[in-house]
């Protein structure tokens, strides 16, 4: 029975034809050796390391398009942190199958994204995740080095996958993938300069997008107090006594007032999710990309994860710790080809440069643009630490001419699936009761828009 609802929702077969690369068959995953699955899905799943220097290497996870992946997009998706692994957003997230419940069980996503793309899943830098390196030195990082680790892996990539190498390319992510995912794109246009085989990059779509951090943190701010979250008083004095342009998220410096104010906040919302603050929580245990994120920039607020007062049927509001679980697990580390690892969702071991982290992604927007290629900015419109008031500050310093103004889009049911504005090089659009996570709090229309992205319909 499970096969038949497996096929019914990927087809009989989306395995490649093409022979496979002695990489790639080494890197070919059993499906009936990976614990909770048992059965073929009728496509091809791999992972593995594909070295990015002598010493670092990056591991990842590949699910090939459940249909046609011969003529099917390559798509990258990045997850953000800085430092929280992208098989969170292969296991829990938009992959075709997510951890559930304690212990080795998938379920099936049947709004995964490679319904309509080939999905590569980087856990990226060195530090995260399964991806390592023989020098501790190397785990001290920034956007430029992670810019261009993910160009060698991507060329590593094309090489034990040759049938990818002339498909469209485009790379995803969300949150801090708004340095890594902008970053790599640029990386991949310089590098096509000269390079003899250029990678086919088409583009980015990429979701709540830390990138401005004044204009972020403005945008926070402005988000709380709109949203009933915060008084009119704490309000007019954080933005007052803060600035904006040398805090991180939720994180004050040296500034007493800003700080005093910060807390008070706090306070003013509660114990909120802060990702999504219209979920109720799961009290019993505390988000791990919510917990990093405070840990590295600031402690002024208590995370933890949320349980949806109408939940997906079938989605489980605590899957980051199953999917911790289920990573841990030998069998599943030996299935998946990953060296022997105590695996987390972020890690603790990777130094990010916070002078990247404040600094400004609209240089690399206007090159892009330049340049040609098609960007996506997309934002759920609940999600309160990187929030849409943020987005739209930093896009109108990108003071670029609108095609189309501010106006519904309609997803597959018929429903509004949010806003959307078109820009002279960027569409920009929101996602109707999304969270920080899009595709976790909305997979539907996730979908939706993401197809929409790929054939250059949005």
């Amino acid at each position: 029975m499970i096969l038949a609802v497996a096929t019914l929702l990927f087809g009989l077969s989306g395995a490649s034809a093409a022979p496979l690369t002695d990489k790639a068959q080494a890197d070919l995953i059993d499906p009936v050796a990976l614990p909770g699955l048992g059965f073929n899905p009728g496509f091809d799943q791999y992972s593995g390391y594909i070295s990015v220097s002598d010493t670092r290497d990056l591991f990842y996870y590949h699910t090939e398009a459940a249909s046609d992946p011969e003529n099917a997009p390559l798509v990258l998706w990045l997850n953000g942190g800085p430092g929280c692994s992208s098989l969170g957003g292969g296991l829990s997230e938009l992959g075709p199958f997510f951890a559930q419940g304690p212990g080795a069980n998938l379920t099936v996503n049947e709004y995964s994204w490679n319904k309509v793309a080939n999905m590569v899943f980087l856990e990226s830098p060195a530090g995260v995740g399964f991806s390592s390196s023989t020098n501790t030195d190397d785990y001290t990082v920034g956007d430029s080095r992670t810019a261009l680790d993910t160009l060698e892996f991507l060329k590593g990539f094309l090489l034990a996958y040759p049938q990818y190498k002339n498909a469209p390319f485009w790379i995803t992510g969300e949150s801090y993938g708004g340095h890594y995912v902008p970053g790599a794109t640029k990386a991949i246009v310089d590098y096509n300069l000269n390079a003899d085989e250029k990678i086919n990059i088409k583009g980015f779509l990429v979701g709540n997008a830390w990138t401005v951090a004044e204009q972020d943190n403005k945008g926070a701010v402005q988000y709380w107090h709109s949203h009933a979250l915060n008084s009119d008083d704490t309000f007019n004095n954080l933005m007052e006594s803060c600035d904006f342009t040398s805090i991180g998220p939720l994180k004050g410096v040296d500034n007493v007032k800003c700080d005093k104010y910060q807390e008070i906040s706090a306070k003013e919302m509660g114990n909120i999710n802060i990702y999504e603050i219209y979920a109720d929580n799961c009290i019993s245990s505390v988000n791990k990309d919510a917990a990093f994120l405070l840990e590295k920039l600031g402690d002024a607020h208590v995370a933890s994860k949320h349980v949806r007062s109408n939940p997906t049927p079938g989605y489980e509001p605590c899957i980051e710790d199953y999917l911790e679980s289920y990573m841990n697990l030998p069998e599943v580390q030996n299935a998946m080809h990953a060296r022997p690892t105590e695996w987390t969702q972020c890690s603790s071991v990777v130094d990010y440069s916070y002078e990247d982290l404040l600094s400004s992604m609209l240089p690399t927007y206007e090159y892009l643009i330049k340049a040609g290629l098609e960007l996506v900015v997309f934002s759920g419109d609940v999600d309160a630490i990187v929030p849409v008031t943020g987005t739209l500050n930093w896009l109108a310093e990108l003071d670029l001419d609108i095609v189309s103004p501010w106006a519904p889009w309609t997803d597959r049911e018929g429903q509004v699936g949010g806003y959307k504005t078109k820009y002279d090089g960027l569409t920009f659009l929101t996602v109707r009761d999304a969270g920080h996570m899009v595709p976790y709090c909305q997979p539907k229309r996730a979908l939706d828009f993401f197809t929409d992205g790929l054939n250059g319909e949005l």
